[in-house]
């Protein structure tokens, strides 16, 4: 285990088991362990699972977050859903309401990036965890879930390994507070998977996947587009296309 792995796993125990009695002497060494390891580089780049966004990663960018922000009355330099999950009760239920309605539409447009079931059969092929972690609805989700589907119908024996697992074998949407810039999504991952951060890449475009995955300890991949490029200085790395990730685990 590195040093963020076990300090992952303390923070799970934590959390999750919701300890209170004294630590024991097992907590005690992990801890001192975590202080006392040194990764290799090696190590750090072991990319045992992917864990990708949806909107503008996974799918052609379609919501209108100008039109959003003036809708909701939301500054440009603040997180639209930050902000709206601070809002009071009522305001916010108004709020929600105003960006289901968004994503509905935009669920109705939706489109997959290229190469995207393309990529997900490779990391498949090569054993590697995918996971999808975004903060739109489940609703939304489904309909992605579905495309996918239909595409890999539409290709008959093109992506056998999908005849027998899913696409994503762990999804958490908004409903999982905190949500992205926080690093817990990927820290549930991690848990659910028994992988370290460190062995985690987190694929998005925009720059509350860098945070969140930086801010785990995981390596992450900016999908480029001319609206992002500003956050290509916060990515372990970038690609402009889905597929060219793989020349990452090469």
């Amino acid at each position: 285990l590195n040093r963020v792995g076990l300090y992952t796993r303390m923070v799970v125990l934590l959390r999750t088991k919701r300890l209170v009695a004294p630590l024991t002497r097992t907590h005690l060494n992990w801890i001192l362990m975590a202080a006392l390891y040194v990764p290799s580089k090696q190590s750090q780049r072991e990319i045992k699972g992917v864990i990708f966004d949806m909107d503008g990663t996974l799918t052609v960018p379609v919501l209108d977050f100008q039109e959003m922000r003036r809708r909701l009355k939301i500054p440009k330099a603040e997180d639209i859903l930050l902000s709206v999950l601070a809002m009071p009760p009522e305001q916010k239920a108004q709020a929600m309401q105003v960006i289901d309605e968004m994503e509905e539409e935009g669920s109705r447009r939706l489109v997959l990036q290229s190469g995207v079931l393309e990529l997900l059969h490779w990391l498949a092929g090569k054993g590697l965890r995918r996971a999808l972690v975004t903060r739109n609805s489940q609703k939304n989700v489904d309909v992605l879930t579905q495309v996918l589907h239909e595409r890999k119908l539409a290709n008959g024996d093109k992506f056998p390994l999908f005849a027998k697992e899913p696409f994503f074998s762990k999804v958490l949407t908004r409903d999982f507070q905190p949500c992205k810039p926080h690093p817990d999504p990927v820290f549930c991952i991690c848990e659910h998977w028994s992988v370290d951060p460190a062995n985690v890449m987190v694929v998005g475009d925009d720059k509350s996947d860098m945070t969140c995955g930086h801010q785990a300890g995981a390596v992450t991949t900016l999908l480029k587009n001319d609206n992002n490029l500003a956050y290509e200085k916060l990515a372990d790395f970038a690609v402009k296309d889905l597929l060219d990730m793989r020349t990452l685990f090469s």
